[in-house]
């Protein structure tokens, strides 16, 4: 007989742990991008979202961690892998989609404020990196697709190919 009771930490997907989740990494990025890194702090997080402080520690331990959490959740909604069936479409979706986040006012805000912050706090940096890695590894099957296409040589690498495509337009944002 298969044991179906629910263990400690364990949640219903939709349920109000998902429920509360979603609020706080929502009031998370409006903070960010209306106050900044520096200046966001966990309790203002907790009020905007309707929680006890103590909730939003308990998940996410450091202002860092949460930052990230809230990020890979924002990039996830507002910057999906596309797939196009081309290569080029698929690169362009993205690239469309990187330049309307990071180029929106709030976007432009919230992006710069954790880059400057992140150069200051290696805790957030290291946040940051695995962002990074992870929506790096998210879009790989772009190139992995395009190579099963046959669209580019087998042995591309996936990261050198998204990095291109994105790093300028960060590069734009960030410094000039």
């Amino acid at each position: 007989m298969q044991d179906t009771k629910r263990r400690v930490g364990e949640h219903r997907p939709g349920g109000r742990a998902a429920r509360v989740r979603a609020s706080v990494l929502d009031a998370t990025n409006q903070l960010l991008s209306t106050v900044g890194y520096e200046r966001l702090s966990i309790e203002a997080v907790a009020s905007r979202a309707g929680v006890h402080k103590t909730r939003v520690y308990r998940r996410w331990p450091t202002k860092a961690e949460l930052v990230l959490d809230a990020t890979l959740h924002f990039a996830q909604e507002q910057i999906p892998i596309p797939d196009t069936g081309s290569l080029d479409g698929d690169l362009r979706a993205l690239a469309r989609d990187v330049v309307l986040n990071i180029g929106s006012p709030a976007g432009g805000r919230r992006s710069l404020s954790i880059a400057a912050a992140a150069a200051a706090s290696p805790e957030l940096a290291r946040s940051m990196h695995q962002f990074w890695s992870t929506r790096l590894a998210l879009a790989a099957p772009i190139v992995e697709r395009a190579i099963d296409r046959e669209e580019i040589p087998a042995g591309t690498d996936p990261t050198l190919v998204i990095e291109a495509v994105v790093g300028p337009l960060w590069i734009r944002l960030l410094l000039t």
